[in-house]
């Protein structure tokens, strides 16, 4: 498996681990129902960054949603609203929504938190 490069520490060791969703909503997304929900979880093997990534498509609303946490502190989210994948041949976002736990902020507050974070994942595994 290839490693992807880490946002916050810079090093080679990012990678993909398996995310096993429940039976019950695993059963619900492969009925033949409109649905559909795809779910990916990275972590960094060496500063501990981790981010978990869920692409929805249900009754013709495609979202993709984009989690990072650490530790106790306050969850960064944002969700992007993307044009169905039959529109065009690159999907294009229609917009953008930014929260800092369940509160809606702006898209600078949120690209702040996320510096931080990266900033002291970064002094962590370099101290």
């Amino acid at each position: 498996m290839e490693k992807l490069q880490c946002k916050a520490c810079g090093s080679f060791s990012m990678a993909l681990m398996d995310v096993v969703a429940d039976d019950e909503e695993a059963e619900s997304t492969d009925s033949g129902r409109e649905g559909h929900s795809e779910t990916r979880f990275y972590t960094c093997r060496v500063c501990g960054d981790n981010w978990l990534s869920v692409r929805e498509s249900y009754m013709g609303d495609h979202t993709v949603t984009f989690v990072h946490q650490m530790g106790m502190t306050p969850e960064l989210k944002r969700i992007a609203h993307i044009e169905p994948p039959q529109a065009s041949q690159s999907p294009n976002i229609d917009y953008w929504e930014y929260y800092l736990d369940d509160e809606e902020v702006s898209p600078e507050a949120w690209h702040d938190q996320l510096v931080t974070r990266r900033r002291v994942l970064k002094s962590i595994c370099s101290n």
